[in-house]
């Protein structure tokens, strides 16, 4: 794992240097996360954060980059109380309708780290508490998304940009809605 993330990190970051003409730019999103599937049967509504780098490759094709931290409320099961958390990494290419700006389509691919933590209740039975504390566990998961959405500049460094994605992972797949702006570099 540790060896494909360096090889995919060098590989990104020689192309960004190989096009240093290109067009750059960074911003940020707030994500509402909305669970389908199995997924949705433990997990509630998400809200989150992604951090965005962008890389023209032409004028109406723009390299992506993400990377975030999202949080989905458990849906309690008997005494139990749990959530979940991720940390997107995802790469992929935007393509645009027209150059630069309006209507948009995205494909991408990478990596989810999901956490799932729960509180563990107590129990007393004659005199004696077992139990108690919490439990966690991890796991890495590949994410293959698509989306489409809307970007508008606000002026000549600025845009607002507007769109969903869908995020295809092992069990647990979602929806998002995103909104942010990003500025150029």
């Amino acid at each position: 794992m540790k060896a494909f993330t360096s090889i995919l990190l060098f590989f990104v970051c020689s192309f960004a240097v190989a096009n240093a003409q290109s067009k750059m730019n960074a911003g940020v999103r707030a994500v509402v996360a909305l669970p389908i599937g199995s997924f949705g049967d433990v997990a509630g509504t998400g809200f989150g954060v992604l951090g965005t780098y962008e890389i023209g490759f032409g004028n109406n094709l723009v390299g992506i980059g993400q990377i975030g931290y999202i949080s989905w409320g458990g849906k309690d099961l008997g005494d139990y109380s749990y959530g979940y958390s991720a940390v997107p990494i995802i790469f992929g290419v935007k393509y645009f309708l027209t150059p630069g700006k309006g209507f948009y389509g995205t494909s991408s691919v990478g990596f989810h780290f999901f956490s799932v933590s729960t509180d563990i209740p107590t129990i007393t039975f004659g005199g004696t508490t077992i139990g108690g504390g919490s439990a966690s566990a991890n796991s890495t998961d590949f994410t293959f998304s698509l989306g489409a959405g809307y970007e508008v500049p606000v002026n000549k460094k600025y845009s607002l940009d507007v769109g969903g994605d869908f995020n295809l992972i092992n069990d647990a797949n979602y929806f998002t809605i995103h909104v942010g702006g990003k500025m150029d570099l």
